[in-house]
């Protein structure tokens, strides 16, 4: 939990103001999941508790994302989340 409270920024999911933590995608298995796409793809770190699924178009202080999947795990979510166009 750590690492989720280091680099915190502000996501914009729906109407609710949440903090997370955007990360790289690193590592073969993600190459051969997102393909060509794997450079505007990131992993974001949120809170236990937020509700995201696929398809849900969130606002970052980088930009506006979409999330391509979720993962709930018990201390915090995991999206994996693709850059996308206004």
């Amino acid at each position: 939990m750590r690492l989720f409270q280091r680099h915190l920024m502000k996501v914009q999911l729906k109407d609710q103001l949440l903090y997370g933590c955007l990360r790289p995608l690193s590592g073969q298995l993600q190459v051969s999941l997102y393909g060509a796409f794997v450079q505007d793809v990131k992993r974001l770190l949120l809170p236990r508790g937020t509700v995201i699924k696929a398809g849900d178009r969130l606002e970052t202080d980088d930009g506006p994302y979409v999330c391509l999947s979720a993962r709930f795990l018990p201390g915090h979510v995991q999206a994996d989340i693709r850059r996308c166009l206004k």
